[in-house]
């Protein structure tokens, strides 16, 4: 008997807890459990900032990048478990509203409608406390949030940046060098058959059909390296080129070229179109060197021009297809080295 009193209190105990409290406490109680996930965040930031610290050394890092994403891993790991927490908080507040509708469009459902119209005066009076228990849970959760005292403040990355630049990457690869090169300018040497205006844009990795580092030389901070390259764009004759290309670091997470410096550039030679060129020399108000072209396609004809003084001079210029070019031509003779695809 004294085994079933003590059951029932329990039960009618428990029954009056949650039936009897109030809004304002329950309002209190979330907002303090809020508080704790913004305690909880708190403390696991400044974690993950002094382990960082600490542990840098024996992480083994090979280059930044590695680090800068491992300390962002580290922060994201503490803004996941702070949004899982405030999520759990947030449905229970939810939980909590709905228990006090106090949304006027509710009348637009057939079920509130058919409550209203039963007792309109009964509906309207349940309608207002309704209204007074979610002001008075609403309230006491801001302000338990407010007194919380808890200031998730963003962190000093003044060291951690500090520490990654730290890290010397190893010296610059192919890799490397291939994303590096997009959007630069391979441009003609000076006496070059392509004129000094000319330049080869990569617009792409793709345009890099081959790429071989030669020689690497660290000259101070620098690297200094010689670089053989084959370029070319679809539906386009090859160019091979030869570069010194300087590699700096400095506050990047790698290396990254500083300048190019052309050493030579030109066209791969395939023999394919030297039959769809004929040359001849052409006397009017000048003379002049008149390429015409029998092929369908657009050519780039390359060659020397030997001047009065002794010296050879080189050119190139382009032919349309089916179409005919000219080149003032003032020398003693000329000879044509190249015939290719533009």
């Amino acid at each position: 008997m004294k085994k079933v009193i003590i059951i029932l209190a329990a039960i009618i105990s428990c029954l009056c807890f949650t039936n009897c409290t109030s809004p304002k406490s329950q309002g209190e109680k979330l907002g303090k459990e809020h508080c704790d996930c913004q305690k909880e965040y708190a403390q696991e930031k400044d974690k993950a900032y002094q382990d960082f610290l600490a542990k840098f050394d024996s992480y083994g890092f090979k280059n930044r990048t590695e680090a800068r994403l491992r300390w962002q891993n580290l922060q994201d790991d503490a803004k996941r478990k702070f949004e899982g927490c405030t999520g759990k908080v947030g449905q229970k507040v939810q939980e909590a509203r709905a228990k006090f509708p106090t949304d006027i469009s509710n009348l637009l459902d057939p079920k509130i409608q058919k409550q209203y119209m039963k007792n309109p005066q009964k509906y309207l009076k349940e309608f207002s406390k309704n209204q007074e228990k979610a002001r008075a849970f609403e309230t006491a959760y801001r302000n338990a949030i407010n007194q919380c005292g808890v200031s998730i403040k963003e962190q000093d990355h003044t060291r951690i940046n500090e520490k990654i630049l730290t890290i010397i990457p190893q010296k610059p690869d192919v890799a490397t060098l291939k994303q590096n090169l997009v959007g630069r300018r391979i441009l003609e040497q000076s006496g070059g058959y392509f004129g000094s205006r000319w330049a080869w844009q990569i617009s792409s990795i793709d345009e890099i059909k081959d790429i071989k580092i030669e020689k690497t030389e660290k000259n101070g901070d620098d690297y200094e390296l010689d670089v053989h390259l084959v370029l070319q764009k679809e539906s386009q004759s090859q160019y091979k080129a030869e570069l010194n290309i300087i590699c700096v670091l400095g506050q990047e997470d790698d290396w990254r070229i500083d300048f190019i410096k052309t050493k030579d550039i030109h066209i791969v030679k395939t023999g394919r179109y030297d039959d769809c060129i004929k040359t001849e020399i052409k006397k009017g108000w000048g003379t002049s060197l008149q390429f015409t072209n029998s092929c369908d396609v657009p050519l780039i004809v390359g060659g020397q021009i030997l001047g009065n003084k002794g010296e050879w001079t080189k050119f190139s210029t382009n032919v349309n297809a089916n179409s005919t070019s000219s080149k003032s031509y003032n020398g003693k003779q000329y000879k044509i080295e190249f015939i290719e695809r533009q």
